[in-house]
Order: C-alpha cells, then structure tokens, then sequence
C-alpha cells in the first residue's frame, strides 16, 4: 500500500517524506533555531522588533533611567539565561555527582527512532500474519492496513517496555551496589539518612559515606517487577509469533501437498494420456508411491526451512528487545530529580561554572550589540521629534546587575517574612524547669530559687546537653540520649538546635550575598 502511494503520488509522498526530516531537523536543532530567528526577527527591517521599540520614546516609570523599549529588549534576551548564579549550578552538579548521574544524559531522539524502527520492522513480519486471524474474511487491503495498526502498538508496547526495565535494572544496580558496600563497611549507621531533593540544600549529607549520599537520591530499595513483566511479555510474543507463523506454515504446506497430489492423479508427469493404457494394480501403485515420495519429500524441506527461518526470526526479536534493554541501562537517570536538575544546566552543555560564564558572556554580547543599536535608533527619533535632548548609557550588563540585585533582595525580604510569620505562630518557650533524672542529670547542680538565675541555670544545662548531643557521633545514639531526657528538656533540646540551624542558615545566605556582591 506505502509503494502505491509512492507510484501513484510521488509528488506528495515525498513532500510528506521532506517535511517530516525538516521537522526532525528542528526538534534536535531547536534551541539554535529559535536563537536564530529571535536575532533575525530583531534585526528585520521596517517590521522587525528594533524598528518597533525605537518609536517608543517613553520612560520606564519603576526606573526612569531606562527607556521601556530598551528594558523589553533588555528582558527579551534575558529569557536565554537560564541558570541563575554559580550557587545554583554548584548544588545541582552536586545533586547529579552524589546520585551517581553526572556525565549521564537523555536518551538520544535517534536512539529512540531506530529502537522503534528495528523493533516495528520485526513485528511486521508477524502482525501481517496475526491480521488474517484478527481479521477474518477482510479484504487484502484491510489486512494490510490491520498489519501496520497491530505492528505499531507492539512497538509501543515492547520499547516502553524494555526501556522501562533497563532503566529499573540500572537504579536497581547502583542501589545493590551501594549495599553491599554498607554492609562490607560493617553496616556502620543508617543506610540512608532520609531523602534529600534537589530543592534542599545539598550539603546536608556531605558527612555521610558516598553509598549514603547516593541511596538518599536514588532510593533505598532496588525494584525488579518491570523487569519481570518485561521478560514475560517478550517471551510470550516470541512463542507466540512462532507458533502463529509454524500454524500458518503447515496449512499453506497441507494446501500445498493436497494440489499436488490431485494434479499428478490427473496429470501424470510423463506427460502422455494413460487413461486408454491398463497398467497392472502393482504398477500404479509403484508410480504414485514415488509421485507421493517426491512431494512429500518437497513438503518437507519446506518445513525445515520454514521452521529454521522463524526459529532465526524469534532469536533475532529477542535480541531487537535486549538491545531495547541495554539502551535504557545505558542512558536515563537514577536519582528521582536527576532529569530536572540535567535539564537546568543546560542538559549537559555546561560541564564547569565556567561554560556557564562563556555562554552567559556571548549572549550578553549578543544582546548588547542589539541594545547599542536601539539605543542609536531612539536617539535619532528623539532629535527628530522630541523635545528634550537624550543621552542613553545604559547597558545589558547593568541591566543584568539591576535584576539580580532586584531578585536578592526579593528573596531576602520573602525569608524575612517568613522568618516573622514562623515567630508569630510559634508558642512562646517558657525556661524549661529540669527535673532530676537518674543518669543524663545526675551530674547537674540544683535549680536556683531566683527566676533570672533558673533561666540562666536552664540555658547552661540545655546548652550542656547539646554539647554532650554534639559529642555523639551516630545520629540512633543521639535519638536515644534526647529519649532518655525529660520531656521539657527535650523541647529545650529540639529549640535550641532548630535555633542555631537558623542563624547558620542566615549566615549562609549572608556569606552567600556578600561573594555574590564581589563577584557583581
């Protein structure tokens, strides 16, 4: 049927052929095409975006120092920049480092297009088979327009499939791995300390073992059910097509064998008319004996060779869905926000910060030659039709320096907020009044009567149970010291630490503000 089309229409065949290659040209090409096209939009004459912007002579109103058209601009070219600051890229990479992805990527489109082809050509071959029987009574054409429906949804089924499970077998792997490891270290604390996302601070585990680190991202138990289910499936298609394609083998064999034999009952071989001819009973048997064996013994090479033909096809689709496998064991991540955070920095274009700044540097070069150049536009229009002289100096790095500024302190002000708001709702903290217990306490002096001193004696034996907490190294003993205090010393306990993780927490976010303002 696709061969007819091509005859009888080759104009429109392969005009559909062209634009589906274009259409994957610009799937794979489509970030440097929609770059290319924004700067030629830019650039166009007459209609293009500069010649629009520059006959908007207003101030922006939030920053008179800048005309609006020249912040759009400014604002268009941003949306190219993508990764935020050096922080950011630097807790990704770590993400994808200590999750055991980083140098690992997407599967590539081609990948996926030859994986599907392969595997959509194997099942032809049987769902033309499976469409008489799906199909009973249909015209030739029906059948064959049935094959391509049957062979496409096997090939969506087997390829999901077998990436599915060669990505399982991977994350699975690296979790096995990681347990071994933890028990050859002599399960020394917890396998996983909890589950750390990409949007907590990455730092969190930097103390744990690498097999730690890794399962807090990944997961701490490996999973075969895909896998499983996959084999199951590809087995029972590999048998089945088999058999369907040996059944179908032997009626056209049985068909074959029953002509054969009525055609040399009434034509014998020899050609010449024996029916006025009696040959004696023993004779005629002798002759169709061997018109018997001769076909017979036709029929049966067939049969091997068929079988040997199908046996070769079934080995051949089994090893189409273990190549299936390897490429979902070879591409793909394991940790669960390992895509997100591939895809942020570029998916793989930007291996240090440094990629980052050059990228980062063209695109604002890019952007500020575009600017100069509106720049000049509104000047000339300005001389022509305004009414007070114009100097503009503005540019797109400091419109860069602006936005970023603009952005710490919206984040600043949002933390302060929510710093405020967490203070509101917090009940207030009386000073905990310690009762005498048996052992964490034994060695602590009596409560003062005065309230100011019980307070500073409350602080003093908090901050001498965090010290003590401090001292222990693994975190179940620190679980079973903090059990085995009172239950107001333990509330002083979880106050006191959740305080001081505040105050390292801002005085992150300070040094972070303070090396960003040098760098800016």
């Amino acid at each position: 049927m696709l061969k007819d089309f091509f005859t009888s229409s080759p104009v429109i065949a392969w005009s559909a052929v062209s634009v589906m290659v274009a259409l994957c040209v610009i799937v794979v090409l489509w970030e440097k095409i929609v770059w290319w096209w924004h700067n030629t939009w830019y650039s166009f004459p007459v209609i293009g975006r500069i010649a629009s912007l520059s006959r908007d002579l207003n101030r922006d109103h939030s920053n008179p120092d800048w005309f609006k058209a020249e912040r759009a601009l400014c604002r268009d070219y941003k949306k190219f920049i993508r990764v935020a600051d050096e922080h950011d890229f630097q807790q990704k990479i770590s993400y994808l480092t200590k999750a055991g992805d980083n140098g690992r990527h997407d599967t590539p489109w081609w990948i996926w297009v030859l994986n599907a082809a392969m595997v959509f050509v194997e099942a032809m071959g049987f769902a033309y088979v499976l469409a008489g029987y799906t199909l009973p009574g249909a015209s030739e054409n029906l059948q064959q327009t049935g094959a391509y429906g049957i062979a496409f949804l096997i090939s969506v089924i087997l390829v999901a499939f077998t990436h599915l499970s060669g990505h399982e077998l991977y994350k699975s792997s690296r979790i096995a791995r990681c347990r071994q490891e933890w028990i050859e270290n002599g399960r020394k604390g917890t396998f996983s300390t909890g589950e750390i996302p990409l949007a907590h601070d990455q730092s969190k585990d930097d103390g744990a073992p690498p097999y730690t680190q890794l399962v807090n991202r990944v997961g701490t138990h490996a999973s075969y059910k895909i896998t499983i289910a996959t084999a199951i499936f590809v087995v029972i298609a590999a048998v089945g097509a088999t058999f369907v394609r040996g059944e179908v083998l032997e009626k056209q064999l049985h068909q074959a064998v029953t002509g054969q034999l009525a055609n040399a009952a009434a034509a014998p071989s020899d050609g010449l008319d024996m029916s006025q001819i009696q040959l004696p009973d023993a004779d005629k048997a002798q002759d169709q004996a061997a018109d018997k064996k001769a076909i017979e013994d036709g029929v049966q090479i067939d049969r091997v060779g068929g079988w040997g033909t199908f046996i070769v096809l079934a080995f051949v689709f089994l090893f189409l869905q273990l190549l299936g496998i390897v490429f979902g064991f070879k591409w793909g991540f394991a940790g669960a926000n390992s895509r997100e955070a591939y895809r942020a920095i570029g998916r793989g274009r930007f291996a240090t910060y440094g990629d980052v700044r050059e990228h980062v540097a063209r695109i604002a070069d890019t952007a500020q030659a575009k600017l100069e150049t509106l720049q000049q536009r509104l000047m000339d229009r300005n001389a022509k039709h305004g009414n007070q002289g114009i100097h503009l100096s503005g540019n797109f790095y400091k419109f860069l320096d602006e936005e970023r500024a603009r952005q710490y302190a919206s984040t600043e002000q949002n933390q302060a907020l929510l710093q405020q708001h967490a203070a509101r709702m917090a009940p207030p903290v009386s000073p905990p009044v310690l009762e005498p217990s048996p052992k964490p306490l034994a060695d602590m002096a009596p409560l003062p009567s005065s309230a100011k001193q019980a307070e500073a004696s409350g602080e003093a034996q908090v901050e001498a149970l965090v010290a003590k907490l401090d001292a222990i190294a693994d975190k179940a003993q620190k679980l079973a010291f903090i059990a085995q205090q009172p239950v107001a010393a333990q509330e002083a306990i979880k106050n006191f630490l959740r305080a001081r993780k505040d105050a390292q927490a801002a005085a992150a976010q300070a040094k972070l503000a303070s090396e960003m303002d040098d760098l800016l």
